[in-house]
């Protein structure tokens, strides 16, 4: 079975799941909500700014509970030991499910993205730079998330308790993530939204290559 057809397996799950329905439904009302906060407390930032940045952290946060407890469950069930007849690559298991989230999760994000667009447009609450300012905090949202949810696959697989796994993947991989915007804080010079992509990048890479690593010596 190829990565391609057990992504789309793992996509058609995720997508009907609970989680992801009230994330691509309760993102973008948050963004409408948001609208409401005081304008002294944006302090100049633009609600669809606000909104890459709040959105991508709540869905960052379920993604990885839900990834993390998924794949803890499966184990747990002995669902992998059906895959040992068949020609399956235990690395190709771990990407679906992190590509499969990360996608749904981007199309929340997106979604609610819009919608902050729309209230700007509407409200006329544009700011100068008000583009890359929001694309900044865009990219910066993504990055955390792709984080976050590899966290959520490296705790499934590390662990076998659900409980553990979700406490471990919200607190770790919430401090994990705030890793790609420090450096900034204390040097000037460095553009936040190439160092929140290039940190991500890197992180997410080491992270799902040691759970690859890690899943392929398991004992099923």
């Amino acid at each position: 079975m190829s990565l391609l057809l057990l992504f789309l397996d793992e996509l058609k799950g995720y997508a009907k799941s609970k989680v992801m329905i009230v994330l691509w439904f309760g993102l973008p009302l948050l963004s409408f909500l948001v609208q409401f906060i005081s304008p002294q407390t944006l302090e100049g930032m633009p609600i669809s700014s606000l909104v890459a940045l709040i959105v991508s952290s709540i869905g960052g946060t379920l993604s990885a509970i839900m990834l993390s407890t998924s794949i803890v469950s499966e184990k747990n069930r002995h669902v992998y030991e059906l895959f040992l007849i068949r020609p399956v690559r235990r690395s190709s298991l771990i990407l679906a499910k992190y590509l499969a989230v990360y996608l749904c999760l981007v199309i929340a994000v997106s979604i609610s993205l819009t919608v902050g667009l729309v209230i700007d447009a509407i409200t006329g609450d544009l700011i100068e730079n008000y583009l890359d300012i929001t694309f900044e905090s865009l990219i910066i949202g993504v990055s955390s998330m792709s984080i976050t949810c590899s966290i959520g696959i490296f705790f499934g697989v590390l662990v076998s308790s659900v409980p553990l796994a979700a406490i471990l993947s919200v607190y770790l991989g919430s401090q994990l993530s705030s890793i790609i915007i420090l450096p900034t804080f204390f040097i000037d010079i460095l553009n936040p939204g190439i160092l929140a992509l290039s940190l991500g990048v890197v992180i997410t890479i080491v992270i799902m290559s040691i759970s690859v690593i890690v899943f392929s010596k398991k004992q099923f």
